[in-house]
Protein backbone atom coordinates (compact mmCIF):
# COMPACT_ATOMS: atom_id res chain seq x y z
CA UNK A 1 0.00 0.00 0.00
CA UNK A 2 2.92 2.36 0.65
CA UNK A 3 3.71 2.21 -3.07
CA UNK A 4 0.32 3.57 -4.14
CA UNK A 5 -0.92 5.57 -1.15
CA UNK A 6 -0.78 8.50 -0.79
CA UNK A 7 -0.71 9.61 -4.41
CA UNK A 8 0.48 12.99 -5.61
CA UNK A 9 -2.45 13.85 -7.90
CA UNK A 10 -6.00 12.82 -8.82
CA UNK A 11 -7.31 13.50 -12.32
CA UNK A 12 -11.08 13.74 -12.60
CA UNK A 13 -14.03 15.61 -14.06
CA UNK A 14 -15.21 18.63 -12.14
CA UNK A 15 -18.74 17.26 -11.84
CA UNK A 16 -17.85 14.72 -9.15
CA UNK A 17 -15.73 16.90 -6.87
CA UNK A 18 -18.29 17.02 -4.08
CA UNK A 19 -19.79 13.58 -4.71
CA UNK A 20 -16.62 11.47 -4.74
CA UNK A 21 -13.43 13.47 -4.34
CA UNK A 22 -14.47 14.99 -1.01
CA UNK A 23 -15.49 11.54 0.24
CA UNK A 24 -12.17 10.07 -0.88
CA UNK A 25 -10.30 12.72 1.10
CA UNK A 26 -12.43 12.29 4.23
CA UNK A 27 -12.27 8.49 4.13
CA UNK A 28 -8.53 8.55 3.43
CA UNK A 29 -7.88 10.78 6.43
CA UNK A 30 -10.18 8.70 8.64
CA UNK A 31 -8.63 5.33 7.71
CA UNK A 32 -4.95 6.24 7.26
CA UNK A 33 -4.47 9.68 8.78
CA UNK A 34 -3.10 10.89 5.44
CA UNK A 35 -4.54 12.96 2.61
CA UNK A 36 -4.82 10.61 -0.39
CA UNK A 37 -3.52 13.21 -2.91
CA UNK A 38 -2.20 16.75 -2.79
CA UNK A 39 -3.49 18.01 -6.14
CA UNK A 40 -6.69 17.50 -8.10
CA UNK A 41 -6.53 18.05 -11.86
CA UNK A 42 -10.01 18.75 -13.20
CA UNK A 43 -10.50 18.11 -16.89
CA UNK A 44 -13.45 19.28 -18.98
CA UNK A 45 -16.38 16.97 -19.57
CA UNK A 46 -17.03 15.50 -22.99
CA UNK A 47 -20.67 16.13 -23.86
CA UNK A 48 -22.78 15.10 -26.84
CA UNK A 49 -23.46 17.43 -29.77
CA UNK A 50 -26.47 18.96 -27.97
CA UNK A 51 -24.43 19.71 -24.85
CA UNK A 52 -25.92 16.91 -22.71
CA UNK A 53 -23.56 14.99 -20.47
CA UNK A 54 -22.73 11.67 -22.09
CA UNK A 55 -24.41 8.92 -20.15
CA UNK A 56 -25.07 5.23 -20.70
CA UNK A 57 -28.51 5.72 -19.19
CA UNK A 58 -29.34 8.32 -21.84
CA UNK A 59 -27.85 6.22 -24.63
CA UNK A 60 -25.88 9.15 -26.03
CA UNK A 61 -22.35 7.81 -25.44
CA UNK A 62 -20.10 7.84 -28.50
CA UNK A 63 -17.47 5.11 -28.38
CA UNK A 64 -14.09 6.44 -29.61
CA UNK A 65 -13.54 3.17 -31.51
CA UNK A 66 -16.73 3.87 -33.47
CA UNK A 67 -15.37 7.29 -34.42
CA UNK A 68 -11.96 5.88 -35.36
CA UNK A 69 -13.21 2.89 -37.37
CA UNK A 70 -16.69 4.10 -38.32
CA UNK A 71 -20.00 2.42 -37.52
CA UNK A 72 -23.27 1.85 -39.33
CA UNK A 73 -26.54 3.16 -37.96
CA UNK A 74 -27.75 -0.43 -37.53
CA UNK A 75 -24.70 -1.26 -35.38
CA UNK A 76 -25.34 1.81 -33.23
CA UNK A 77 -28.97 0.75 -32.76
CA UNK A 78 -27.94 -2.82 -31.92
CA UNK A 79 -25.61 -1.51 -29.22
CA UNK A 80 -28.52 0.37 -27.64
CA UNK A 81 -30.75 -2.70 -27.66
CA UNK A 82 -28.09 -4.82 -25.99
CA UNK A 83 -27.93 -2.55 -22.94
CA UNK A 84 -30.18 -2.13 -19.95
CA UNK A 85 -31.98 1.04 -21.02
CA UNK A 86 -35.68 1.57 -20.51
CA UNK A 87 -37.54 0.94 -23.82
CA UNK A 88 -38.66 4.59 -23.92
CA UNK A 89 -35.04 5.73 -23.56
CA UNK A 90 -33.96 3.28 -26.29
CA UNK A 91 -36.58 4.71 -28.66
CA UNK A 92 -35.49 8.28 -27.89
CA UNK A 93 -31.80 7.41 -28.27
CA UNK A 94 -32.48 5.68 -31.60
CA UNK A 95 -34.34 8.76 -32.85
CA UNK A 96 -31.40 10.96 -31.78
CA UNK A 97 -28.91 8.64 -33.50
CA UNK A 98 -30.99 8.59 -36.66
CA UNK A 99 -31.08 12.39 -36.67
CA UNK A 100 -27.35 12.83 -35.88
CA UNK A 101 -25.95 9.92 -37.89
CA UNK A 102 -28.41 9.10 -40.70
CA UNK A 103 -25.82 6.95 -42.47
CA UNK A 104 -23.83 5.96 -39.38
CA UNK A 105 -20.62 7.40 -38.00
CA UNK A 106 -18.01 7.94 -40.74
CA UNK A 107 -14.54 6.49 -40.29
CA UNK A 108 -12.41 9.38 -39.01
CA UNK A 109 -9.19 7.74 -37.82
CA UNK A 110 -7.11 8.09 -34.69
CA UNK A 111 -5.18 11.20 -35.72
CA UNK A 112 -8.31 13.16 -36.56
CA UNK A 113 -9.97 12.20 -33.25
CA UNK A 114 -6.90 13.21 -31.25
CA UNK A 115 -6.51 16.45 -33.19
CA UNK A 116 -10.20 17.29 -32.77
CA UNK A 117 -10.13 16.65 -29.02
CA UNK A 118 -7.04 18.86 -28.67
CA UNK A 119 -8.63 21.56 -30.80
CA UNK A 120 -11.98 21.48 -29.01
CA UNK A 121 -10.60 21.71 -25.47
CA UNK A 122 -10.47 25.33 -24.38
CA UNK A 123 -9.47 26.55 -20.95
CA UNK A 124 -11.48 24.29 -18.68
CA UNK A 125 -14.72 24.51 -20.60
CA UNK A 126 -16.67 21.36 -21.42
CA UNK A 127 -16.57 20.23 -25.02
CA UNK A 128 -19.49 19.17 -27.16
CA UNK A 129 -18.32 16.22 -29.23
CA UNK A 130 -19.69 16.60 -32.72
CA UNK A 131 -18.71 13.90 -35.22
CA UNK A 132 -19.13 16.44 -38.04
CA UNK A 133 -16.32 18.51 -36.53
CA UNK A 134 -14.12 15.44 -36.20
CA UNK A 135 -14.79 14.71 -39.88
CA UNK A 136 -13.61 18.26 -40.67
CA UNK A 137 -10.43 17.65 -38.68
CA UNK A 138 -9.97 14.38 -40.60
CA UNK A 139 -10.13 16.34 -43.85
CA UNK A 140 -7.62 18.87 -42.51
CA UNK A 141 -5.24 16.11 -41.36
CA UNK A 142 -5.59 14.52 -44.81
CA UNK A 143 -4.66 17.84 -46.51
CA UNK A 144 -1.65 18.13 -44.24
CA UNK A 145 -0.64 14.54 -45.07
CA UNK A 146 -1.02 15.17 -48.81
CA UNK A 147 1.06 18.38 -48.60
CA UNK A 148 3.78 16.50 -46.72
CA UNK A 149 3.75 13.72 -49.31
CA UNK A 150 4.00 16.29 -52.10
CA UNK A 151 6.94 17.99 -50.41
CA UNK A 152 8.76 14.71 -49.81
CA UNK A 153 8.21 13.57 -53.40
CA UNK A 154 9.42 16.85 -54.88
CA UNK A 155 12.06 17.88 -52.35
CA UNK A 156 13.10 14.50 -50.94
CA UNK A 157 16.78 15.09 -51.72
CA UNK A 158 16.86 18.47 -49.91
CA UNK A 159 19.67 18.75 -47.37
CA UNK A 160 19.73 21.73 -44.98
CA UNK A 161 22.85 23.86 -44.68
CA UNK A 162 25.56 22.28 -42.53
CA UNK A 163 25.70 25.28 -40.20
CA UNK A 164 22.05 24.92 -39.27
CA UNK A 165 21.44 28.49 -40.42
CA UNK A 166 19.68 29.68 -43.53
CA UNK A 167 20.89 32.95 -45.01
CA UNK A 168 18.27 35.09 -46.76
CA UNK A 169 20.40 37.47 -48.85
CA UNK A 170 17.83 39.93 -50.21
CA UNK A 171 14.76 41.19 -48.43
CA UNK A 172 12.76 44.30 -49.28
CA UNK A 173 14.39 47.49 -48.08
CA UNK A 174 12.70 49.25 -45.21
CA UNK A 175 14.92 52.16 -44.31
CA UNK A 176 17.99 50.10 -45.21
CA UNK A 177 18.97 46.63 -46.31
CA UNK A 178 17.71 43.84 -44.07
CA UNK A 179 19.28 40.42 -43.88
CA UNK A 180 18.64 37.74 -41.31
CA UNK A 181 20.21 34.52 -40.21
CA UNK A 182 17.40 32.23 -39.16
CA UNK A 183 18.20 29.67 -36.52
CA UNK A 184 16.85 26.26 -37.40
CA UNK A 185 16.27 24.09 -34.35
CA UNK A 186 18.59 21.12 -34.23
CA UNK A 187 18.27 18.14 -31.98
CA UNK A 188 15.60 15.69 -31.05
CA UNK A 189 12.04 16.73 -30.56
CA UNK A 190 10.26 14.50 -28.12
Amino acid sequence: MELFYPNSMLETGWDILFFWVARMVMLGIKLTGQIPFKEVYCHPLVRDAQGRKMSKSLGNVIDPIEVIEGSSLEALHAKLEGGNLDPKEVARAKADQKKLFPSGIPECGTDALRFALCGLVTGGRDLNLNVGQIKGYRQFVNKFYQATRFALLNYGDYVPAASGKVHIPQLPQVGGALTFDLEIGQGDVG
